[in-house]
């Protein structure tokens, strides 16, 4: 049987990010995806994500925005790839909503440099907006947009020159302790390897890694959509737009500046529809775009232009939609992290290094007792 020092299962945003760290360490470490390099099947996929930190979700998660942010930028030094875009954030809605109140507070508790400005403000800041009367918006300088698939590729490919192999097409169907210490994992192939260390990164698919912890799981289906504008896109691109959120009716929608290959994304966050990670419509039909272009036509009309491209990707959610990242409590060098809700991928860095110390050191200097598994009673 194969061994290594750790295995690395589900090379996603997390998985990724904790080969990388544990090869940094001298690791030994053999990465295993399910799916193809670049693999946009679970959460990992949409080629963008938002990096923010007047973070309406609490004020936890700010230190570890920072410090992901600075990890960011060591990334693109490291590998010469632009994964990082400073923009701007812009959080609105109604002042009572999620939103707007949550991250004024957050933004006030922290001392971080924001505005809050209302509509006409707003339209005037970026005339492609057009909000509701009684919209306010919290604006902060600090906020861009994080190139997931060049992230993903540059974590795969600082673990690769640090020495890791990574095996892709190969589904895990078990793990288990092996007689002499350490692990088995084997694959749906019936190939079993071994290693020290664990890390368990399978994203939608981890509930069935850790079927021993019941964890209260629920995999969301989310529809995202890009759009060419009917105004110079120059006007809505990253040195103009900021990525924003706007609750509109109770729904939060968000949204990038213009991508020159695909357009304007929009999607709306959180759109209820929970599925099975293995069997749901991947092809985002007129029940996913139609409300994405009623809200356009509503509050951006000049972004109301042709659907350039559509996608489905996934959100695996908590209860209380905070992250779980933990050790295992019956396998001491085993670590796991996933269920972000729809808000994970902007700390990838920071968690592959986190992984990396509870797999190996058993324990993190990061805070990260919010997000332990044992809060649902495990």
């Amino acid at each position: 049987m194969e061994t290594f020092d750790a295995i690395v299962v589900g090379l996603g945003a997390h998985g990724s990010a904790a080969a990388a760290a544990l090869a940094r360490r001298g690791q030994r470490v053999l990465g295993i995806e399910r799916f193809g390099r670049g693999e946009a099947m679970g959460s990992s996929g949409g080629r963008s994500r938002m990096i923010r930190f007047a973070y309406f979700e609490g004020a936890t998660y700010v230190p570890l925005a920072i410090a992901s942010w600075d990890r960011w930028l060591v990334l693109e030094a490291e590998t010469g790839e632009s994964i990082l875009t400073r923009t701007g954030g812009l959080y609105g809605g109604p002042s009572d909503s999620r939103p707007v109140a949550g991250a004024i507070q957050t933004a006030r508790d922290l001392g971080l440099a924001h505005e809050v400005i209302d509509a006409d403000e707003i339209h005037r800041r970026w005339p492609v907006f057009e909000p509701a009367p009684g919209t306010v918006a919290l604006a902060e300088e600090r906020a861009g947009v994080i190139r997931a698939d060049r992230a993903n590729a540059a974590h795969l490919a600082v673990a690769e020159r640090a020495g890791a192999e990574l095996r892709f097409g190969r589904q895990v169907v078990d793990w288990r302790p092996a007689s002499g210490g350490g692990f088995e994992v084997e694959a749906a192939d019936g190939s079993v390897v071994g290693a020290d260390h664990l890390v368990l990164g399978a994203g939608p698919w981890i509930a069935s890694l850790v079927a021993d912890l019941a964890l209260p799981l629920q995999i969301e289906r989310e529809a995202v959509c890009w759009f060419a504008p009917t105004v110079d896109p120059a006007s809505v691109g990253a040195d103009r737009l900021p990525v924003w959120l706007l609750d509109d009716g109770g729904r939060v929608f968000y949204g990038f500046p213009h991508d020159p290959e695909l357009g304007l994304k929009v999607a709306i966050h959180h759109q209820g529809a929970f599925v099975q990670p293995d069997s749901f419509d991947r092809a985002a039909g007129p029940a996913d775009i139609d409300p994405v272009r009623a809200f356009l036509r509503a509050r951006m009309p000049t972004a109301d232009g042709p659907l350039t491209t559509s996608t489905v990707c996934l959100y695996t959610n908590t209860p209380d939609e905070a992250f779980v990242i933990d050790r295992h409590p019956a396998a001491p060098g085993i670590a796991f992290a996933s269920a972000c809700s729809g808000h994970g991928f902007k700390f990838a860095p920071l968690m592959g290094e986190i992984l990396a110390d509870l797999t190996i050191d058993g324990r993190t200097d990061w805070p990260i007792a919010p997000f332990r598994a044992d809060r649902f009673g495990i």
